[in-house]
């Protein structure tokens, strides 16, 4: 994140949000920006990563991501950090990892929330500098019980 970003503190929450008043998806810029902050000066690759998720998800609540390295994953070639960006989310950061050498195989599942229907973009910053991208749109439908 920027350095504005980060003298203001990652963990804060965003503001609330009053009730009837709907939330908005964050910038094409600020995605962008979250983007080239990760990645620095380095190429992003569209291989080697890819998503695991279904391409309809009918609970907006809890949608099942998850990423899966396509390369041999070992002591000289290891994931530094991962992070997943809901580019339709008001606050697309959905989550980052931090990982070592010592951490074997990358496989990460979690569970998200998002507002509509939107890509889901996985980056990983690997030991060699590479920057390693997927991206996946998913489709937010929720029915009577859904949300």
């Amino acid at each position: 994140l920027s350095s504005k970003a980060h003298a203001q503190g990652i963990a804060t929450a965003p503001a609330p949000v009053a009730q009837g008043e709907a939330l908005k998806a964050a910038s094409m810029a600020e995605v962008q920006a979250l983007i080239d902050d990760f990645a620095g000066d380095a190429t992003i690759v569209e291989e080697g990563l890819s998503m695991v998720m279904d391409p309809l998800a009918s609970n907006p609540s809890s949608i099942p991501i998850q990423a899966v390295f396509d390369e041999e994953i070992d002591d000289n070639n290891y994931c530094e950090e991962l992070i997943f960006i809901a580019e339709g989310n008001p606050v697309p950061l959905a989550c980052r990892f931090k990982f070592t050498a010592l951490s074997g195989t990358t496989e990460v599942a979690f569970r998200t929330r998002l507002i509509d229907a939107q890509y889901i973009r996985a980056l990983a910053r690997m030991s060699d500098g590479r920057i390693l991208s997927a991206r996946r749109y998913v489709t937010v439908v929720a029915g009577a019980c859904g949300i």
